[in-house]
């Protein structure tokens, strides 16, 4: 064996021991499937009082859009308790929406704008399940109709970024904020990030501070072509307080190996010291023009540290598919990936579960 081939199998063993070891490390688990044998994507979801609670959402019913399928979105509400089986409650949302953000807060889950086949949104409405009844809780309607962003409550503080305000609307600099201690006061604007404004970042929450990533803008290249830009920026929001006002102070992080548009928010924490990417659109997948021939969504998986403000490659998840435009929640000690689309145009109805 020459000295080529041996460093090309030092090489292979090497990966395939990556990738065993990122496997091993991270605990994958299935839940029940969503009772639509479609799924969903850009769907709301969170905990209230120990129930996984999924709302909303759109997909094609009547055949693919490269078939001539419409997008149908949706106001069902579906529910899971601890130990027991996937309910669709009789409730519905108050209108049908999706592509909007949803955090949970007090047992309630909080949803913000979105979209549906009319136009984009600025309702905020929370429901709260109680074990026998779901109830509704109105907050302040955003500034403006907004979907496509991404959002986190930070201690108290609802924090959205990005998204834009209709379909064809440009991705925007904007970071609102809502005191959920002090919803009377409505939301307010704080000063953004230092970079461009985006749709469909990602975002986390960790030791007290805000993280956004990624995102994407409609860029023009030397041809004239317009074409997807996908991000790979990072940053990092404090919240001060300075004479009892709030400000905005935004770091810039180092800067991703690959892009992650659209990818499950929030981002879960795992290990107690790094953030989970997987899934989202980057810079080669966003050339794939072709929908009934597109590979889907990478599979890679990177661990984002932010006491050291580094990235790894941990190898690929082999057992289930990658998704985009779709809720992550923690619950029952897992972060849970909740439906989401998998291929232009296709959802799935599975939920897969990380610790």
């Amino acid at each position: 064996m020459n000295d080529f081939m041996k460093y090309f199998l030092i090489i292979v063993m090497m990966m395939v021991v990556e990738a065993a070891v990122a496997q091993t490390a991270l605990e994958w688990k299935t839940f029940p499937d969503l009772p639509d044998e479609r799924g969903f994507a850009g769907m709301y979801a969170g905990v209230s009082h120990g129930a996984l609670l999924c709302l909303g959402g759109a997909n094609f019913p009547d055949g693919y859009p490269w078939e001539g399928g419409v997008k149908k979105w949706y106001d069902g509400i579906y529910l899971l308790e601890q130990g027991g089986k996937w309910r669709k409650l009789p409730q519905t949302m108050e209108t049908a929406a999706g592509y909007g953000v949803s955090v949970s807060y007090q047992d309630k889950v909080i949803l913000v704008g979105g979209s549906n086949a009319r136009e984009h949104l600025s309702r905020v409405i929370g429901y709260e399940w109680d074990g026998h009844a779901l109830a509704r809780h109105h907050y302040p309607a955003l500034p403006f109709p907004l979907a496509n962003m991404s959002g986190a409550v930070l201690e108290d503080l609802l924090i959205v970024v990005g998204g834009n305000v209709s379909p064809i609307g440009a991705g925007l600099t904007k970071c609102l904020v809502l005191d959920l201690k002090d919803v009377q006061s409505g939301w307010t604007e704080m000063e953004a990030w230092p970079g461009p404004g985006r749709v469909f970042p990602v975002c986390a929450i960790f030791d007290g501070a805000f993280y956004m990533f990624s995102g994407e803008t409609t860029a023009i290249n030397s041809k004239g072509n317009s074409y997807r830009l996908i991000h790979q920026d990072g940053y990092r929001l404090s919240i001060q307080y300075l004479a009892g006002r709030r400000s905005a102070h935004w770091e810039k992080l180092a800067a991703m190996p690959r892009g992650m548009s659209a990818g499950g928010a929030v981002l879960p924490v795992v290990k107690g010291d790094r953030f989970l990417f997987w899934g989202g659109v980057d810079a080669v997948t966003a050339q794939h023009k072709t929908p009934s021939s597109h590979p889907g969504i990478t599979n890679d998986l990177l661990y984002y540290f932010p006491h050291t403000d580094s990235w790894e490659f941990v190898g690929r998840q082999q057992r289930f598919p990658a998704r985009v435009t779709l809720p992550v929640v923690h619950w029952q000690n897992q972060w849970l990936y909740i439906s989401g689309e998998i291929k232009p145009g296709i959802r799935t109805p599975a939920i897969t579960g990380v610790n």
